[in-house]
């Protein structure tokens, strides 16, 4: 009975985050809010969950984004810095990074980040594995219950030779809760609501033929 009941669950999760990822950067759906709790899952379910992500992530950076028509004349200074970059659209992008905000939220807490290789750089790659691979030695599990976001926000344009940054803001509300191998809570609340404020850069080629956005870097906000 276990087992059914654990591969109905990966079924349901697969589902869940597939119609989340297939619209990664490219959707034109609403905006809604979403309520994830993401635990740990036993090594086999994480392999093919991560699998199932990283063939859907693929598929989803195929699509191209519909740029904005705009007046540059009556542009703001960053406005004018986003419209420079080619097949850029602004509510694209913002729906696209919630739903990468989301994904790496999830990958990070269930310790397996294979599905999300292509969307970070080396570098955060590295902090991520360095921060499961503690978690593991000291037999630590993670937990998120992603409420929503409160607010996402461009906050900085950078346009460099060959390439562009894009500076966010997430606003989230979420309960993080770290337990120890007996399961016990050692750190956050199950009963508590923490609003987080992350600042997250993406970069990307100013080639026309890649909108590949790429995280670069992570930071908490204050």
């Amino acid at each position: 009975m276990g087992s059914f009941v654990d591969i109905i669950f990966l079924m349901i999760l697969v589902a869940f985050i597939i119609t989340r990822l297939y619209s990664v950067f490219g959707s034109n759906g609403s905006e809604e809010k979403v309520r994830v709790i993401v635990k740990p899952l036993d090594k086999n379910a994480e392999k093919k969950l991560m699998e199932n992500i990283s063939k859907v992530i693929k598929e989803s950076n195929k699509n191209d984004n519909k740029a904005d028509i705009v007046d540059f004349d009556s542009l703001s200074e960053p406005e004018k810095s986003l419209a420079k970059i080619p097949n850029f659209n602004k509510e694209t992008f913002l729906r696209g990074a919630c739903r990468v905000f989301e994904m790496v939220l999830q990958a990070f807490s269930s310790g397996n980040i294979t599905g999300i290789k292509e969307l970070v750089n080396k570098k955060i790659w590295e902090a991520f594995n360095q921060v499961i691979n503690f978690r593991k030695e000291n037999n630590l599990s993670s937990e998120v219950d992603f409420i929503c976001f409160d607010k996402s926000e461009i906050k900085e344009v950078k346009l460099l030779k060959n390439s562009a940054k894009i500076v966010v803001e997430f606003v989230s509300e979420q309960i993080n809760i770290l337990r120890n191998e007996k399961g016990e809570v050692i750190e956050g609340d199950e009963n508590f609501v923490q609003k987080i404020t992350d600042i997250w850069t993406f970069e990307r080629t100013l080639n026309a033929k890649n909108n590949q956005w790429v995280l670069v870097s992570t930071k908490k906000s204050a």
